[in-house]
């Protein structure tokens, strides 16, 4: 694929909410299972109990079902609170297929500029649907679910 392909094949996504990039990145990360639409965006829908991601650098971002299975979404390649959260993106399939998810939280105003970039996508023979996919998804997840954790 080439590079300009590539450019183009990058999801986007930008907020505002009324908290510190501490709080926002706190919201993010510790507390993604409060905000986390289980029942719809996971692997095992309504078999989930939670979601977590391991605060560190190396640490896994994962779902653990109610009889313990546990699946994994990616591996955290960045942990800059609160700043910067990154890491791979493969939940449900193959990590050779994964993408990568950066989250930043930037001071804006009495509030915080939450931007999410998901790229990775020339890995997928089906990047271009993926994309759509979860262009629509990530406006639920994030969009609603995430900024309406703050009210």
């Amino acid at each position: 694929m080439s590079e300009q392909a590539t450019e183009q094949l990058v999801l986007r996504k930008t907020l505002v909410v009324a908290a510190s990039p501490e709080r926002a990145f706190e919201v993010f990360t510790a507390g993604i299972a409060g905000w986390w639409p289980m029942a719809t965006h996971s692997t095992g829908k309504e078999l989930v109990e939670t979601v977590v991601i391991e605060p560190r650098e190396g640490g896994r971002f994962y779902e653990r079902q109610k009889d313990g299975t546990e699946q994994d979404w990616g591996i955290v390649t960045a942990w800059d609170p609160p700043e910067r959260f990154a890491s791979t993106w493969h939940p449900g399939y193959d990590a050779a297929e994964g993408q990568d998810l950066e989250v930043r939280f930037t001071p804006e105003g009495d509030g915080t500029r939450i931007e999410l970039v998901h790229t990775g996508w020339e890995r997928r023979a089906d990047a271009e649907e993926m994309l759509r996919n979860y262009d629509a998804g990530w406006d639920i997840v994030f969009g609603e679910r995430f900024a309406g954790a703050f009210g």
